[in-house]
């Protein structure tokens, strides 16, 4: 059984229209950059159908600056609590997540973000 690494799911809604702003836009991914705290590019992916980006976790206490077009439009940081079992997929889930300057909800490890 294939795992996925570990990844963060960032949601990222437009607050007047409450849709996705990377679908609503057509956004491609080579106008997003998502970076570290360390201000190093981050790996990530769209996931098409839902728009959601799909962010690689580097550790398990981080920071994201998510640029669009060259404009930073969210920053957010995380931690991780321990895996729940044993089980080879079991990363352990989002916990004390702080988005600067937006709303957001959190469920699981999809952060949606209402910009």
């Amino acid at each position: 059984m294939l795992c996925a690494a570990p990844s963060v799911l960032v949601h990222l809604i437009d607050n007047s229209t409450k849709e996705n702003i990377i679908l609503q836009n057509n956004i491609a991914l080579e106008q997003i950059t998502v970076r570290d705290g360390a201000k190093k590019n981050n790996d990530f992916t769209i996931i098409e159908e839902s728009g959601l980006l799909l962010i690689i976790k580097k550790a398990l206490k981080g920071s994201i600056e998510i640029e669009i077009d060259s404009n930073v439009i969210t920053q957010f940081s995380y931690n991780t609590s321990a895996p729940k079992s044993n089980a080879c997929c079991d990363f352990g889930e989002l916990i004390d997540v702080v988005v600067t300057s937006n709303q957001y909800n959190l469920e699981g490890n999809t952060i949606t973000i209402f910009l």
